[in-house]
Order: structure tokens, then C-alpha cells, then sequence
């Protein structure tokens, strides 16, 4: 799906998630900011500070006028800026941008209201208020195609690749059932593993319509603790080993159900339906291999730690959330964490008392060389 531009992106990038599809948006730039302010000076002339303008944000204005040498600067913008930021939850008020603008008319300080937003225009045009929506170029539209194109073929590439599912502790008839209910086939690793072959398409409309989750849940119901692993590749071999290895990580978690997910990238996303997080089992940043090297702990084990430092943010952190997040002993993470300390990777960042009685327990957070990886 190609959108017009960043605001009917923003409001459909909530539905967007529930499907298998790309999606793209015409961006904004600077480009339609000088196009629309060469039409008003040429063909209405009309200079800055009787022009009311609203754009994403004023920095695109102020690019162009230094850009252009323009010593001149606009008195009426309004921004959103907020409109960028894919977490912010915030309704565009198309009112009061409609207020703002008329209100400056009927003032008597514009005679012109330049907006980027159709929906604005549209109302200003109704109440007879001199109005321009901004230009977009065709060479804009043309390279918004082009990329839409771009992500289209990419996305028929995934979706095309093989995905299997593997299995520990469940009959050979619910897994029968299962591959029918998804229309794919049933067949056997080398290790003796049932597996479910199908395509990337499938398993992840099935994932994202929480049909998939659905069936988990019918199986767990029946055997109790299960496990559950997905691999994707482009061939049915790497398929099966990166399902395999997914399988190995939800056997690890003390729950009931647990499923993982290992992408052709070796991107790790898990456990499916709960709280899943998502990291790399392949690194290739040569910063990351040296240090793995010096610390002598795996890029996975490292890539894992690094990640848990985004996921608090870099805040300061003890042993016990560490062992928690890679389900391991206290022991273990302490052992992590002198190595890292050795190294002066971590430093030590203070104490905290525990609810309950006992000692205080150490907090530790990033040092300089780790904070330089986020």
C-alpha cells in the first residue's frame, strides 16, 4: 500500500500491523516547500510574512530559505512534528489548524494560507479563505512509486520463502491436523523431528490474524507444556535447521507454551504472543566479533546483553534482573558481569536495598565503548 503522504500513513499504521503487507508513504520534503512558495511569490505576489503556513516540520521552511539565501523569515508556521514519532498516539485536530489559519485572515495579518494538510485546505476553501494545498512534484510521486515498487518485490520475495514448524511433545495426529488446518505439508527432519512445511506468506497471516496462536493454544490444552519452533529460508533445509534452532529457545522457557521464531537473517523473535523481544543470533559488526573475542563470550551472548541494555534504556541494573533476562543462575550473571567489569565495559553504578531483608545489591551500568554500540 502506497499512502499519500505522512498523516493517512499515521492514522492507518495501527490497522497496517494486523496485516501481511508493505506499506509506504509519500514524503514530505523541501522540494514542495520551494515549488509552493515560487507559485505564490510569481504568481500572486505575495511575500513571507503574509503567507500562513503548517508543514510536519519548520525545519523544511528554514532549509529552503538558507538554502536559498533568503534573509527573510516567516511569521506564521505551525508545525507537528509529533506526526513522525511511530509510538505517539496524538489525533491531528484538522480544526485547529483550520482556526489557525482564519484567524490570521480575518485579522487582516495574511492574505494567503499555505497548508499540507488536503483536509485543512478543503475547509478553508469552503469558508472563502484564499488557501493553497502544497505542491507535490511528479518527480516526488515517481520516486514514491519507485520505492513502493521496490518494497513490493522485495515483500513478494519473503513471502515466497520456505517456513517450517517443529514440535517436541505432540501426537503425530495433532500435528496431521494442525498442517491441514494451514494447508501445508508434514514431513521429517534429519533428526527425526516432525516438521510442518509451508510458505513465509502463510505462517505470518496466521501470526498476525492470532489464528496461529489459536491452534498453540488448542495443542497446550491438550499435551499441557509444549514447544514450538519457526524457521524461514529460502531453502527447505535452512528452513528446517533455523526451526530447529528456534525450537531450542522455546525449550528453554519454564512456561507452557513457548514459540520462537529464527528468520533467514538468523534474527531471533521470541517467545511469539507473550512479551517477545527480538535479536541477532548472526552479528557482523567487527566491533562486536573484538569484543566477543576480548570477553571471550559468544556475539549471540553478547548481541543478547546489548539488546538488554536498549531494552532498560542503558538505566543501571543488578545481577538478578541480568539472570532473569537470560534465564540463568545469579551465579552465571555475576560471572558475565566481571568480565564485562574487567574489561571496563560496565562500571559499578551504586547499590539498591531489597524489599526483603538481606544485603544491598550491587547496580551496574554501560560504559562508554558499550553505550557507543546502541
Amino acid at each position: 500500500m502506497m499512502f499519500s503522504g505522512i498523516i493517512p500513513y499515521h492514522y492507518a499504521k495501527k490497522i497496517l500491523i494486523h496485516f501481511p503487507i508493505g506499506s509506504s508513504y509519500l514524503s514530505f520534503n523541501e522540494n514542495m516547500v520551494a515549488l509552493s512558495l515560487l507559485s505564490i511569490y510569481y504568481h500572486r505576489s505575495l511575500t513571507l510574512s503574509e503567507v500562513s503556513i503548517d508543514l510536519p516540520r519548520r525545519e523544511f521552511l528554514e532549509g529552503v530559505l538558507s538554502e536559498a539565501g533568503i534573509a527573510e523569515s516567516a511569521s506564521f508556521v505551525k508545525e507537528y512534528p509529533w506526526i513522525y514519532d511511530s509510538l505517539e498516539e496524538r489525533e491531528l485536530s484538522i480544526e485547529e489548524f483550520v482556526t489557525y489559519h482564519s484567524a490570521l485572515y480575518e485579522d487582516k495579518k495574511t492574505a494567503l494560507a499555505l497548508t499540507s494538510i488536503h483536509a485543512v485546505y478543503d475547509q478553508l476553501q469552503e469558508r472563502g479563505i484564499p488557501s493553497m494545498f502544497m505542491i507535490q512534484s511528479v518527480p516526488t510521486i515517481k520516486g514514491g512509486l519507485e520505492k513502493a515498487i521496490t518494497l513490493a518485490e522485495l515483500n513478494q520475495s519473503k513471502n515466497s520463502q520456505v517456513a517450517a514448524v517443529c514440535f517436541k511433545n505432540i501426537g503425530n495426529e495433532q500435528i496431521t491436523l494442525f498442517a491441514k488446518s494451514m494447508q501445508a505439508k508434514v514431513t521429517s527432519s534429519d533428526s527425526g523431528l516432525q516438521l510442518v512445511l509451508s510458505n513465509r506468506g502463510v505462517l505470518q497471516t496466521l501470526i498476525l490474524n492470532q489464528k496461529l496462536a489459536g491452534l498453540f493454544n488448542e495443542m497446550t490444552t491438550i499435551y499441557g507444556k509444549i514447544s514450538f519452533g519457526i524457521g524461514y529460508g529460502y531453502t527447505v533445509k535452512e528452513a528446517e535447521s533455523h526451526a530447529i534452532t528456534a525450537l531450542e529457545f522455546a525449550e528453554k522457557k519454564p512456561v507452557e507454551r513457548a514459540v520462537y521464531l529464527l528468520d533467514e537473517e538468523k534474527k531471533l523473535t521470541g517467545p511469539l504472543f507473550q512479551n517477545e523481544e527480538r535479536y541477532a543470533l548472526k552479528n557482523e559488526d567487527p566491533l562486536v566479533k573484538k569484543l566477543s573475542g576480548e570477553l571471550k563470550m559468544s556475539s549471540k551472548n553478547l548481541s543478547r546483553f546489548l539488546y538488554f541494555l536498549q531494552v532498560h534504556d542503558f538505566r543501571p541494573f543488578s545481577s538478578h534482573e541480568l539472570a532473569d533476562y537470560f534465564t540463568i543462575s545469579r551465579r552465571s550473571a555475576e560471572r558475565m558481569i566481571k568480565k564485562l567489569l574487567d574489561q571496563q565495559l560496565l562500571q559499578v553504578a551504586g547499590e539498591e536495598q531489597p524489599y526483603e531483608q538481606g544485603r544491598p545489591r550491587s547496580l551496574y551500568q554501560a560504559g562508554s565503548k558499550l553505550k557507543g554500540l546502541r
